[in-house]
């Protein structure tokens, strides 16, 4: 696999955009890990702005023409509105499923109890489990080594700097988590699956039970009686994925808060990301 990959990118190296490589992403927090990486050294662009809902954003024709300009393109490859057929036409460079990766950890949907069942495609959120982060960026690594020698030990350093980084995330969120007594987490959206499994929190429900599907009165009250009977202290809604209504409507019935967080880093690096969104959910649930 990895044989077939440097192949493909040696020929990539031919068709190298004058200057400095270019990486695009359909999510920000790709190209947060691919500047950690890449630095000064590499440009990037991502298409899909962090601030809205990645399942309905309509790509603009600058957008298409950035990705078939791009030497590497990065995209989840489930969850975004379809990119397969945008990259079937793209002359130049090489294009990735994020999925697709080597190691790269999945998971299906709901697979906490009360809605076990699983689904071909996979959750696509996988970036909010660094250790996926982690693998994302030695594959960009082996990407930009190939196509900028040069450049190869100016790479590796700041991979090694950026999984180091990872590390102490993880190890951070891990302790800080371990201090709690519940564990427990509801949110708006089933966002954060791989988040709550690396760092051991229990994923008890979700409002909104897929995308764009209205939560009905019943399981409303469901909720409502979880709350209570689990003494949950917070709901999490992630700023991109939530009505105000359905919340508005448990809160009248318990004395839950509302925690919001932001799973694309809007105003902030990926590493920031992750240890931001640790700090808020470990107050959340204290």
């Amino acid at each position: 696999m990895r044989t077939l990959f440097i192949t493909l990118v040696l020929l990539t190296s031919f068709v190298l955009s004058y200057g400095k490589p270019l990486v695009v992403c359909s999510i920000k927090p790709i190209c947060d890990i691919a500047k950690s990486i890449g630095k000064e050294k590499i440009e990037t662009h991502y298409v899909i702005p962090p601030n809205v809902s990645v399942h309905l954003y309509e790509y603009r024709i600058n957008d298409i023409k950035m990705i078939y300009k791009s030497d590497l393109f990065l995209y989840l490859g489930v969850g975004e509105p379809n990119l397969d057929k945008v990259v079937r036409s793209k002359s130049k460079g090489v294009y990735k499923r994020i999925i697709d990766i080597d190691g790269i950890h999945l998971i299906h949907e709901f697979e906490f109890e009360k809605h076990s069942h699983e689904k071909e495609t996979p959750h696509p959120a996988v970036w909010l489990d660094p250790k996926n982060g982690k693998i994302i960026g030695d594959f960009i690594y082996q990407y930009l080594s190939q196509v900028d020698q040069k450049n190869m030990y100016f790479y590796q350093k700041n991979l090694e700097e950026f999984s180091k980084s990872v590390e102490e995330v993880i190890k951070y969120g891990k302790e800080k988590f371990s201090q709690l007594k519940n564990k427990y987490f509801i949110s708006y959206h089933y966002v954060w699956p791989y988040f709550t499994k690396r760092f051991g929190l229990v994923y008890l429900d979700v409002i909104e039970l897929g995308h764009g599907r209205e939560p009905t009165a019943k399981h409303l009250m469901e909720i409502i009686k979880e709350i209570n009977r689990y003494k949950i202290k917070s709901i999490f809604a992630s700023v991109q994925f939530y009505n105000r209504k359905y919340i508005e409507l448990i809160k009248r019935s318990t004395n839950v808060r509302v925690v919001l967080l932001d799973p694309f880093g809007k105003d902030m690096g990926y590493l920031q990301m992750i240890k931001d969104n640790i700090e808020k959910i470990y107050e959340g649930l204290r």
